[in-house]
């Protein structure tokens, strides 16, 4: 592992944790403002940044445009990130880690991404900050999660905060729902229709259900379980075909990983699937048969026809400029779904939207980049302790699925603010948690 800050200091010191229990004033200082940062991250990642129906029109005040093409949101997070930077340069013992092994391809990709930019300006490209600037805001909360992740401790309290804060939301979309205050889609009642907000439910159910299958304790097996079965519940009942994909897949690969309790983990999941097929009914087995592109006639698969014209239209643009694409900050004329939208800036599919936007080097430091990381994650997940390993399991079966889902009628991921947050969050938590729990400084 490698060591990217640690400015005040020229030598490397080994760390041990601090004590889990301890009232020490200024300890309990750190946890508080800990707990508030995290959670108020946490909140970016369930704040709709766009309104419902694939335009532009922000759903809330902190997305509006503060100053130039910065938004209020973006404008905190630079503060955020700056004062983090600011402490880090001035402590003798906070570092910041990140794989040696991810470092060239990242470093890679970016390079292509000012390539993009470059070659947008000169096709007459205007937005250019717009595709990435939630992959930058990522990149920068990077530094942000680790530097309040430094020793196990830390690693298991975010973890908590982060389990915490998300069975709270969860109540509250339940009670919502059942109050009546619900959205709909294919005339169905859904609690809510904000992908990144069901992407963290996912995310949350993988998580809880590996830290329950990992678990000792009889009480946080259960407690962990219920989370899982919760957030589960909510993700069948919201009713969009991308995160029943992103659920299915990483449950799948949750189970190859686990080493005990696989047997409980897939009847929490089958339970919460058949709870749902029955509170739903029809509606329910109609929305999994409109996974099958050759129904397009049907209540719940009348958007597949949209979505394949919306690849074809991308993938015309990508035949007509197959090294470079069309650059950052572009649009293009649509042609087969007019009816939807007549000029686009985006396709559906991130690895035609890589190549359309950074090029074939772009793609190719993209799908090399990801390659890595999934590696690099289940290799660490077989080697670390069991306690941080149920993360890196969560981790590497989120990710994976969330990338698959990708490949098919699913936008670009870092192209929304709300998945850069939470994915900064998971890289974080699993880069330092694993320096934490190596036994030595030793480059990876």
């Amino acid at each position: 592992m490698s060591t990217l800050s640690c400015l005040a200091s020229p030598y490397r010191e080994t760390r041990y944790p601090l004590s889990i229990a301890s009232y020490e004033p200024r300890q309990w200082a750190v946890s508080c403002w800990r707990g508030l940062i995290f959670c108020m991250l946490f909140s970016v990642i369930l704040l709709p940044e766009f309104s419902r129906g694939g335009n532009t029109t922000t759903a809330s005040l902190v997305y509006a445009k503060a100053l130039g093409s910065l938004r209020f949101i973006d404008l905190a997070i630079i503060v955020l990130v700056v004062s983090h930077v600011a402490a880090l340069a001035c402590s003798r013992t906070k570092t910041i880690c990140f794989p040696r092994a991810l470092a060239l391809s990242g470093l890679a990709f970016l390079a292509c991404i000012v390539s993009g930019v470059w070659y947008g300006g000169l096709r007459g490209g205007t937005n250019f900050f717009f595709d990435w600037r939630a992959l930058a805001l990522g990149i920068g909360l990077y530094f942000v999660w680790a530097v309040w992740i430094q020793t196990a401790s830390d690693v298991k309290s975010a973890v908590h905060i982060f389990a915490i804060y998300m069975a709270v939301r969860i109540v509250v979309l339940y009670a919502l729902h059942l109050a009546g205050y619900r959205e709909t889609l294919a005339g169905v009642p859904i609690p809510t229709f904000d992908g990144p907000a069901v992407s963290t439910l996912v995310f949350t159910a993988l998580l809880a259900l590996g830290y329950a299958g990992s678990s000792r304790d009889r009480s946080y097996q259960l407690l962990w379980a219920g989370l899982a079965a919760a957030s589960c519940f909510v993700v069948l009942l919201c009713f969009r075909r991308t995160y029943w994909g992103e659920l299915a897949i990483g449950t799948l690969l949750l189970l190859l990983l686990q080493r005990h309790r696989r047997i409980r983990s897939a009847i929490v999941v089958c339970a919460m699937v058949g709870l749902a097929a029955a509170l739903l009914g029809q509606p329910f087995y109609g929305r999994l048969q409109s996974f099958d592109l050759n129904r397009m006639d049907s209540e719940f698969s009348a958007d597949n026809a949209d979505h394949l014209g919306d690849l074809l239209d991308g993938w015309d643009q990508v035949r007509q400029s197959p090294i470079m694409g069309i650059g950052v900050g572009t649009s293009y004329s649509t042609w087969r779904i007019r009816n939807w939208k007549s000029e686009s800036v985006m396709v559906h599919n991130a690895p035609i939207h890589v190549w359309l936007k950074y090029g074939v080097a772009g793609l190719i430091c993209y799908v090399w980049f990801h390659v890595l990381l999934f590696v690099w994650l289940y290799k660490q997940s077989k080697r670390a302790a069991p306690a941080h390993a149920a993360f890196l399991h969560a981790a590497f079966a989120y990710l994976l699925a969330q990338f698959a889902m990708t490949l098919g009628f699913a936008p670009w991921p870092y192209s929304e603010l709300q998945l850069t947050t939470l994915m900064s969050f998971i890289l974080a938590a699993a880069f330092m948690g694993k320096q934490i729990h190596r036994p030595a400084w030793t480059g990876l």
